[in-house]
């Protein structure tokens, strides 16, 4: 959509192929469904431990049904009373309703019709990957596309990974009732964070209840009486799960299986469509946007590439991509944030590094909210004083990183932080704190 609406916006006549529906697995089936589960969960927790804030709620109950009722309305609102549709009709897009594939590099099967274009731009996405674990498809799994159409709660869930996508329906699913247990094949849960915010995070979602497996592997799943089994291999450890639901969240594939690649001679992989930096395939009249290019999985980037491809597709100058500043959330509670290089990331690069912490215990802001868990770590260059990464866990984290951010995209020295005036009780004064803190060499 924003490629198709910027390459319009800059005169080109425009042509939109999309079999499955408009508006992408963010609108549909991801960050925006999701969130709105995320929300009710966590009004539901607040109200079982409301008793602190001296609010007493007996005799409340919880319907899952009703629940993801809400989710269904706020999708809606945020898609708006015009659809997408109309908006492409609007502004003068020829938009198909069917599949596209490639006839040879210049021509596009679209349905009944066969469409030429000068320039070329594959914004496909991505789709689940199903681990090829022995039984598991015969035994029958959800993904997040199934999750978040659920009206029944199920008894017991098991989550196959531990990233963002699995921890935030882990979440959601414990916080209603389930028995949640998550394996993840990586030393740690949440691999691409650094570890600090994954160890604590690991920690804040085991107190609620869900079991966390690191380091393990589904090794093979069968059916028995109605319900899941699922053998764990952890090093020279195994046992039996059991479950009413496996949740599988191990990751994603390039959405490319029925482009026909090969037809416009483009170079790819499993995981993505290869690019320069200037997002152009192996085809220089093709250029690709969003997850089936790889890299940083978000909607967020998707929607900056999907301008920048359809910029670049249309000047004499194109302009590189530089993904060194791409913020991160993660949606469980409390939150995760990050931007940059985490401290592992920046040692195995052999930088010399100055670490700065805060810890949320300290932080009025936190105290007065009731929620002081959680940490701000900046990694930081020890010569230049710039900062290289931001690695955020606690209350409203996927805001306050932005002031990381800031100073990360224009260079500027953890001590800009320091010095600018913070308002009093806010969370971004931890921020404040982490730059003002003695670092840790």
């Amino acid at each position: 959509m924003k490629a198709a609406r910027t390459a319009r916006k800059l005169g080109a006549s425009v042509a939109l192929a999309e079999e499955r529906v408009l508006g992408g697995e963010c609108f549909w089936a991801g960050c925006v469904p999701s969130k709105a589960m995320v929300r009710a969960a966590q009004v539901w927790h607040l109200v079982h431990n409301s008793a602190e804030f001296g609010i007493h709620a007996e005799g409340i109950r919880g319907s899952f049904a009703e629940a993801m009722a809400y989710k269904d309305r706020k999708v809606r609102e945020v898609g708006g009373e015009a659809s997408d549709e109309e908006v492409l009709h609007r502004i003068g897009v020829r938009y198909f309703h069917d599949r596209a594939q490639f006839l040879d590099p210049h021509t596009l099967q679209i349905g009944a019709h066969e469409i030429h274009a000068d320039r070329i731009i594959i914004a496909t996405g991505t789709v689940p990957s199903v681990p090829p674990v022995p039984g598991l498809v015969e035994t029958g799994f959800i993904t997040n596309r199934e999750a978040v159409d659920l009206t029944e709660l199920p008894k017991s869930l098991i989550v196959l990974g531990g990233g963002p996508i699995g921890l935030e329906f882990a979440q959601v699913f414990r916080r209603f009732g389930s028995e949640v247990t998550v394996v993840e094949i990586a030393p740690q849960i949440l691999p691409n964070e650094d570890r600090e915010i994954a160890d604590l995070a690991a920690e804040y979602l085991s107190a609620e209840g869900i079991r966390i497996l690191t380091g393990s592997r589904a090794a093979c799943v069968e059916a028995l009486d109605g319900r899941k089994q699922v053998y764990v291999e952890s090093g020279e450890d195994s046992e039996m799960l059991i479950g009413d639901e496996i949740l599988v969240a191990t990751g994603r594939d390039a959405a490319i299986g029925d482009l026909n690649l090969e037809a416009a001679c483009v170079d790819y992989s499993r995981k993505a469509i290869h690019t320069n930096q200037f997002l152009q395939t192996s085809q220089p009249h093709i250029w690709v946007a969003g997850d089936v290019a790889g890299g940083y999985l978000f909607t967020h980037v998707a929607s900056f590439e999907g301008r920048l491809a359809a910029e670049n597709a249309l000047s004499g100058d194109p302009t590189p991509y530089n993904p060194r500043v791409v913020p991160r959330a993660t949606f469980v509670d409390p939150e995760i944030a990050s931007v940059g290089l985490t401290e592992a990331e920046a040692l195995g690069a052999g930088l010399h590094v100055a670490i700065h912490t805060f810890k949320m215990a300290d932080l009025d802001r936190a105290i007065l909210h009731g929620d002081a868990r959680g940490m701000v770590k900046l990694v930081v260059d020890a010569r230049s004083l710039e900062i290289l990464g931001g690695h955020l866990i606690g209350p409203e984290c996927s805001a306050v990183i932005a002031e990381i951010m800031l100073a990360m995209q224009h260079h500027l020295p953890v001590t800009a932080i320091s010095a600018t005036i913070h308002a009093y009780p806010t969370f971004a004064e931890a921020v404040e704190a982490a730059a003002l803190s003695s670092p840790i060499h």
